[in-house]
């Protein structure tokens, strides 16, 4: 479906007069915007949009929401995102046509908070293991198949992985500690430790902190890699799409992004409108081909490339993380956790020990 820019007649007659632009504010990375505005003049939408990086995105689109002041009409936000926004009433739910399109269950799964649909899903994403065609898959999707599988090819140090509390999960999880407070316990030191070890060996020792997607992308790139825990985020930059294969990761976490309307938008219909385009099969098509994201209808699925719909299918059995207000707090305390075992400067102990300091601390907010 084509949006037509709507047009207001003047109170006086004659000349037409514009609507105010959609304001539409986003987590998009440059390439990814440069795009968007390209497609939305060619499409003829009227959209005032502005950025929000995705590191601060959490904090700042729900204090301005709180504010209620210069609210936009259309925000992009992470689906860890939605459960606050929403039992904080800061949001409107889609009109019942947008509710009830045909998004895939995975896709409408991430929208939805208690029995109601608060978003309109806008790409899928999430942790899967890559590797070039030719390179034996792991013996199953668990972690310890997985190691088994980077040890076997011979390489210095096989195994592509991020000191990062979500990269952390599936290592946790197959523990049987899900991210939540109150469920953290010694299951999480092994995990830990057993993580913490794989860099130096199996993994690389770390890049400098914000330099790890480039040198995760060189080190593909040089072949220094036979497996590689990444998400949709980073195949766009890869020139041999045509060759990777796409495997799940056992109790890997799965998200995705989402388009929702704030209860103090000025133009909530045109946000919804906006949103309609955004994820319509011609639009979502586009941005999947581009970037390997993972659209949100069936129908835009179905016509996506081999590669997309080998990530959606390794993303089937991922987990998604647990829908409570909670979530994207969790990595305040155990991102630096992680790091500081990685690099040495704490133990698993002792860092575990912190996490659940931290996680009691959310738990009685």
């Amino acid at each position: 479906m084509r949006l037509i820019p709507l047009v207001l007649a003047a109170a006086c007659g004659g000349e037409p007069i514009a609507p105010h632009p959609i304001e539409f504010l986003h987590t998009f990375n440059p390439r990814e915007t440069e795009l968007f505005n390209t497609t939305s003049a060619e499409r003829g939408l009227r959209v005032d949009a502005s950025l929000v990086p995705f590191a601060r995105g959490h904090q700042v689109i729900t204090e301005m929401l709180r504010a209620g002041a210069h609210c936009p009409d259309l925000i992009r936000i992470d689906a860890t995102w939605l459960p606050g926004l929403v039992a904080a009433k800061l949001l409107l739910p889609p009109p019942p046509a947008l509710a009830t399109a045909g998004w895939s269950a995975i896709a409408k799964d991430l929208a939805i908070v208690g029995d109601t649909v608060w978003a309109v899903p806008q790409s899928i994403d999430g942790l899967v293991v890559v590797r070039l065609a030719g390179t034996p898959a792991p013996a199953s999707p668990s972690v310890d198949d997985l190691a088994k599988a980077a040890a076997a090819s011979g390489l210095p140090h096989p195994l592509g992985v991020r000191v990062d509390g979500y990269w952390f999960v599936p290592w946790l999880r197959a523990e049987g500690i899900e991210l939540a407070p109150g469920t953290i316990d010694d299951r999480a030191v092994r995990a830990l430790r057993e993580f913490a070890g794989l860099f130096g060996g199996l993994a690389a020792t770390p890049p400098s902190a914000g330099t790890e997607a480039p040198d995760e992308l060189r080190r593909w790139t040089a072949h220094e890699l036979a497996y590689w825990v990444t998400g949709p985020w980073q195949l766009a930059d890869l020139r041999d799409r045509d060759q990777i294969e796409v495997s799940a990761l056992a109790h890997a976490p799965r998200g995705g992004q989402l388009l929702v309307v704030p209860a103090c938008a000025r133009q909530p219909a045109e946000g919804w409108r906006l949103a309609q385009e955004l994820t319509s099969e011609p639009v979502s098509l586009i941005f999947s081909d581009a970037f390997a994201t993972i659209p949100t209808l069936e129908a835009a699925q179905a016509h996506a490339t081999p590669l997309v719909q080998r990530t959606l299918a390794a993303l089937g059995s991922a987990e998604r993380l647990p829908r409570v207000e909670v979530t994207p707090l969790l990595f305040d305390d155990l991102n630096p956790a992680v790091a500081a075992v990685v690099a040495g400067d704490a133990t698993p102990e002792e860092a575990i020990a912190g996490v659940r300091r931290g996680w009691h601390r959310l738990g009685h907010k």
